[in-house]
């Protein structure tokens, strides 16, 4: 996609560091959209894509390694040779932004964090992502890694065609099962699924060189909002005005 796609007018200069807002395929307003930033957890989307994009077995087992088991940042709290079903990995990857979760899937699939990377990084230049560079499949922070706005923007329509990756990322809830019977109920990081009407996905991060970031996306009337915004300090109450702020702009127009 060409540069001028994302040149949209800056009507937020202090939303955050970077951002793009489009309605349906109209980038409305933008900043920051092509400038590197790191990813944080918005880099699951893609982990989750490549994960889906081989023969997917829902049923297949995941052990938890020592290595994910230990992982910093946000954990569902699993213990090295704990074991669960790889649809439940990926709900917590998606939802509660498990990073034990999300190694222990990257380990499972690829051998190896680096191997998977190494798919990672296909798959971005596979979908146009010309502006990323990943280090890390659960985004952490990494020197080399990075993303911008658009690219992500780009992962997020890619990631709603996904009916696994859409149909988890809509709920307010959920909880998984170990094959122990161990049971784990979280909520979904996403503060605006359920609270800011239709709501249905994306995803949510944070890193202490990223910042509070967030993908929205949110449909009414057969029209969808897409948002990107990286370093976002107060990410959901600006979120939501633009989001409704946006909504509103057509009515406005008359179209």
């Amino acid at each position: 996609m060409c540069a001028d796609a994302w040149a949209g007018t800056d009507a937020y200069p202090t939303a955050a560091s970077a951002y793009v807002l489009a309605f349906d395929d109209q980038v409305l307003w933008s900043r920051a959209a092509d400038t590197q930033r790191p990813p944080a957890s918005l880099a699951k989307l893609l982990s989750a894509l490549v994960l889906l994009r081989e023969p997917w077995d829902n049923s297949e087992t995941i052990t938890v390694s020592k290595a994910a088991a230990d992982i910093e940042g946000t954990q569902l709290g699993l213990h090295a040779g704990e074991q669960l079903r790889a649809s439940d990995a990926l709900t917590a990857m998606l939802l509660r932004s498990a990073n034990d979760v999300c190694l222990a899937l990257a380990e499972h699939a690829a051998g190896s964090a680096d191997a998977f990377v190494t798919r990672m990084n296909a798959l971005a230049r596979d979908l146009g992502m010309l502006n990323s560079s990943f280090r890390t499949p659960c985004g952490l922070d990494a020197v080399g890694q990075h993303t911008s706005a658009s690219d992500l923007l780009i992962l997020a329509r890619a990631a709603m065609r996904s009916p696994e990756i859409a149909s988890r990322v809509a709920l307010e809830r959920a909880s998984v099962t170990t094959i122990a019977g161990r049971h784990i109920t979280f909520t979904n990081n996403n503060a605006l699924v359920g609270r800011l009407r239709g709501t249905i996905g994306l995803k949510s991060g944070f890193t202490n060189a990223a910042g509070k970031c967030v993908i929205a996306v949110v449909e009414r009337d057969g029209h969808r909002i897409w948002l990107v915004m990286l370093d976002a300090p107060n990410r959901w109450w600006v979120a939501d005005g633009m989001i409704e702020a946006a909504f509103s702009r057509p009515q406005r127009e008359g179209r």
